[in-house]
């Protein structure tokens, strides 16, 4: 926290303060970006479903829909006809009248979590834009030779761009469709390791999230037993991101 005014007035009871203490939004929100250049690679699916997992939890979430194709917004629409946890909608095209005034304006209508679906082909003042935001970037990754390439280019984009070289965010890797005990499984290990990356989770290849998204809710909100492992990778997510907050408000109190 911080103090904005000093003590401004004495009267004969003794001494009277006036100072007003404004919270710093960066203690308390936690913004995940989801983002990947390459289109097809589950950056909606990790979106919807962790917004809603926060929102399970009772937190107050926002979901901010960036993809031309407004995917994670018909989400919404469709969720708003069920009784769920409540998820704050917003949405913002990266176009030529795009620019970080604009994105820090919508950002601040955000409630405690905020979860950025981002658009295929982010790159640039976009990305770096997005970059200079986010506290948490997480890339999703299908197990396959090509999505493993167009992931490796968009890593090295992002550990370049000017606003991760100024100041490092967490980034992690979530594994979308995939099958463990593949040749393309450990292709997607051995890259990650190289690079030093967390294997966030594995999303199962699995009909679920396609039920759950035509119904407008996450996996970890189905209740049948047939979501259990799927519901464990999620809380192993949400752990993960909750020490990531954790250590941003230690270090934001001792700076």
């Amino acid at each position: 926290m911080t103090i904005t005014n000093e003590l401004a007035s004495t009267h004969d009871e003794g001494l009277a303060s006036t100072a007003r203490v404004v919270k710093d939004p960066a203690q308390d929100h936690l913004i995940v970006l989801v983002a990947n250049a390459k289109g097809g690679c589950g950056k909606t699916t990790l979106s919807t479903n962790l917004a809603s997992c926060y929102a399970s939890r009772g937190h107050g979430v926002s979901l901010l829909d960036m993809d031309p194709q407004q995917s994670s917004s018909q989400w919404l629409r469709q969720r708003e006809k069920k009784a769920h946890g409540e998820i704050h909608g917003l949405s913002l095209s990266i176009n030529r009248d795009f620019h970080a005034g604009r994105l820090q304006s919508v950002i601040r209508q955000s409630r405690e979590y905020l979860v950025i679906d981002s658009p295929a082909g982010l790159e640039g003042p976009a990305l770096d834009a997005l970059l200079r935001t986010a506290h948490v970037v997480l890339v999703p990754v299908l197990p396959s030779p090509i999505d493993i390439r167009a992931a490796t280019r968009f890593l090295q984009a992002v550990m370049l761009s000017p606003a991760y070289r100024r100041s490092p965010r967490r980034i992690a890797v979530v594994a979308n469709r995939a099958r463990e005990r593949t040749r393309t499984y450990t292709q997607l290990q051995s890259f990650l390791n190289s690079l030093k990356i967390p294997f966030l989770a594995t999303l199962r290849d699995t009909q679920l999230y396609v039920q759950a998204t035509g119904l407008g809710i996450g996996v970890s909100e189905i209740d049948h037993p047939s979501a259990k492992a799927d519901k464990d990778d999620w809380q192993r997510m949400i752990e993960w991101l909750e020490v990531q907050r954790r250590l941003m408000r230690t270090m934001h109190r001792f700076r």
